[in-house]
């Protein structure tokens, strides 16, 4: 499971001292029309550069061509612990590698070295509008054993309560996150967990909140401590996701409305659950 990352080097001279920015989109799975993209930037002295997006511009262009597009709605999301990373809206209709530059609004002294992002003519999970596969999830076992299918360290019963086809068909929106709390390669799978958790709590009974264990045997591993013997969920293969943790907003009719590759914060999935859950 391997992320795109965009390369941004920045060089800043001041008293002789030269600083750069990179900048890591976590999205690898990225098609035609309106995008996502998380952010990341850090300087290479290893400082992460946080919470700047009033300083920053983010511009694109297409494949073979200068011409600048302006990225939409570029703001900092805080984690919950600590940290964060930015993300922002693009709007791709070329396929190809498109450039992307980083600038500095408070000084041109600050020289942007363009990145790149793979744009594809289709993306291989759901896109947003596209109905989202009618997965049979797992709900909490006969003997109420949730480590069998969740490798969280304190499972949420709630998170297991309806399977994802049964959810659609509740008249209710869902939110589905695909994740494997103990095993994650980005250790973002456990606070994002933490986030369905508490939303399901803010929203009982408004929306339906389904956890996704992305392996199948997660009680085998954690007992035996070999994450080796994982097992992969057909779930993950049904709606082919090649990295983790994802999360989709599915309204009732079972279209995909938001769509969010990494880990996204409860207030941004909020900006697009509340509007649905309050109607027109």
């Amino acid at each position: 499971m391997a992320a795109l990352s965009i390369l941004t080097s920045v060089g800043c001279k001041e008293a002789d001292e030269v600083n750069t920015l990179i900048v890591f989109a976590s999205a690898s799975d990225i098609g035609l029309g309106e995008a996502r993209l998380p952010l990341n930037i850090a300087l290479t002295d290893g400082s992460r550069y946080e919470d700047k997006a009033e300083s920053l511009t983010v511009t694109y262009s297409p494949p073979d061509s200068t011409s600048e597009r302006y990225a939409k709605d570029l703001k900092w999301r805080p984690w919950p612990v600590q940290g964060g990373a930015y993300t922002a809206t693009m709007t791709f209709d070329q396929v190809g590698f498109w450039t992307i530059n980083v600038k500095s609004k408070d000084s041109d002294k600050i020289i942007a070295t363009p990145g790149a992002v793979l744009v594809k003519s289709s993306t291989d999970s759901p896109n947003v509008g596209d109905p989202a596969p009618l997965s049979v999830t797992k709900t909490t076992p006969i003997d109420g054993n949730l480590r069998s299918i969740t490798s969280a360290p304190e499972p949420d019963s709630d998170l297991y309560a309806i399977s994802f086809d049964q959810a659609i068909k509740s008249g209710k929106p869902t939110v589905i996150s695909f994740s494997t709390p103990a095993f994650c390669s980005t250790a973002t799978c456990g606070p994002q967990t933490q986030v369905l958790s508490h939303l399901a709590d803010k929203y009982s009974g408004r929306s339906n909140f389904i956890h996704v264990e992305i392996f199948d045997n997660p009680d085998e591993m954690q007992q035996s401590g070999d994450p080796q013997l994982g097992i992969e969920s057909n779930i993950v293969h049904e709606w082919e996701l090649h990295t983790e943790p994802w999360t989709f907003i599915v309204d009732h009719r079972g279209i995909v409305v938001g769509r969010y590759e990494a880990f996204v914060t409860a207030a941004e999935l909020e900006e697009t659950l509340i509007p649905i859950i309050i109607g027109p």
